[in-house]
């Protein structure tokens, strides 16, 4: 949370509106140009530490909620003033009052802030922690140690390297085999046992048919 940096502003625009350098004499549209750049910087800081506030307090969501929301809405307020139509002195006053109003809450946020700054929920914190130790696990993983060690290592990463390339391989082998076993079985899932053929005729007829078709070879011995 960039506290600094609000509570700046807060005191420089609050200076502003009591030493004059914004006035209600000034017209709206002078007023909007000499305050246009804080205001609108204060509003994204206050966004932006609203958003904070919850992530590191959220069991406090109602009232971080509650103080931003009016802050907000005086700060929406004090240029709604100035753009409106009518009296352009009764615009800068009302104006100018809104400005006011929203430093004062701006405070009151800004206190808020603080103390949540300070105490944390405890599980947010410990979140936090955890995720400090991930983001440096980079700083860790360059310790140096010594060269027979850093060789040894960089051998068994190297190792490992080819271990997980071989058993990529493997897999991908593995894959397209289990493919073309499907399509085996598929394939043979398609067959179907085909119904015998009746033989046609008795079969006297058949045999007897089978006896004229045999032709025995002439013999020199003959019978009597």
């Amino acid at each position: 949370m960039n506290l600094s940096k609000f509570e700046e502003l807060l005191q420089e625009i609050s200076a502003s509106t009591t030493s004059g350098v914004i006035s209600e004499r000034m017209s709206p549209s002078d007023i909007w140009k000499k305050s246009e750049a804080d205001v609108t910087t204060l509003r994204n800081l206050a966004e932006q530490i609203k958003k904070s506030m919850l992530i590191l307090k959220p069991e406090k969501a109602s009232t971080i909620e509650k103080l931003s929301a009016t802050m907000l809405q005086s700060l929406s307020k004090f240029k709604e003033f100035l753009f409106q139509k009518g009296e352009q002195a009764l615009n800068s006053k009302l104006a100018l009052d809104e400005l006011r109003r929203a430093m004062i809450e701006g405070s009151s946020l800004l206190d808020l802030a603080k103390e949540i700054k300070n105490n944390p929920s405890e599980g947010i914190v410990a979140i936090l922690k955890l995720k400090e130790v991930y983001d440096s696990k980079e700083y860790l993983s360059a310790i140096p140690v010594p060269e027979v060690t850093y060789v040894r290592f960089a051998s068994l990463k190297n190792d490992i390297e080819s271990l997980k390339l071989a058993v990529t391989n493997l897999e991908r082998q593995l894959s397209e085999l289990r493919t073309n076993l499907d399509s085996v079985v598929e394939e043979i899932s398609k067959f179907r046992v085909l119904p015998a053929e009746k033989t046609r005729g008795k079969p006297e007829e058949a045999e007897e048919a089978s006896d004229e078709d045999f032709d025995p070879e002439p013999s020199l011995i003959t019978k009597e």
